[in-house]
């Protein structure tokens, strides 16, 4: 019984440090590069982003349906599996529902939100719902299948090739918001990519 607790605890304080590292990492990475980030783009390109970003993760809340709270229930995998596919077949439909919308009330959403300069960029946001509901449905099974390296490893994948794409796309474009969103779009995709990759 001592030998299983000792064990146990070993594997507890492994996953813990694994979670941890992967979470530094992560957030550590945007810091380093906001000093350098906010002398290629102005604040009106943050403010935009900022309100892209709160549209994006309102409707992130719902696209799964929130079924993939349930992966984690089941005692079989196969089940567990059924409703991972539920989840991403709801954040299809949610998403296309939402480029629906997007493609034929732009102008009016713009004038809601009051800000011209997000027009352009929420033609965007059905993709960045795509990745984001697939992420957090995979997420969700490798949390089940206790697969935490893979978790961390995603979550630096995420904030990496946004960093990198931001980086990138505001030295040669000098600013504009277009950086920004971009970033964040492939961070989400490579992320969410590498999840289903390790899935299968």
């Amino acid at each position: 019984m001592k030998f299983n607790l000792s064990v146990l605890k070993s594997e507890f304080a492994k996953n813990v440090i694994t979670l941890i590292t992967g979470t530094a990492i992560a957030q550590a990475i945007p810091i380093a590069i906001s000093p350098i980030l906010t002398r290629i783009y102005s604040p009106e390109d943050f403010g935009t982003l900022a309100l892209y970003l709160s549209i994006t993760s309102i409707i992130a809340i719902v696209v799964t349906g929130r079924y993939e709270l349930a992966i984690n229930l089941p005692s079989k995998d196969e089940d567990a599996i059924q409703i991972l596919w539920l989840s991403c077949i709801l954040t299809i439909i949610v998403s296309t529902i939402i480029l629906v919308i997007v493609l034929f009330f732009n102008e009016n959403i713009s004038n809601l939100l009051q800000n011209n300069r997000i027009g352009d960029w929420l033609y965007f946001v059905p993709l960045t719902i795509l990745f984001s509901g697939i992420y957090q449905s995979f997420n969700y099974w490798h949390n089940r299948k206790k697969k935490y390296a893979v978790l961390s490893k995603s979550r630096v994948i995420q904030t990496l090739n946004t960093s990198v794409v931001n980086l990138g796309a505001g030295v040669i474009n000098k600013g504009g918001v277009g950086g920004l969103v971009f970033g964040n779009l492939i961070g989400q995709f490579l992320s969410s990519l590498y999840m289903v990759y390790v899935f299968f």
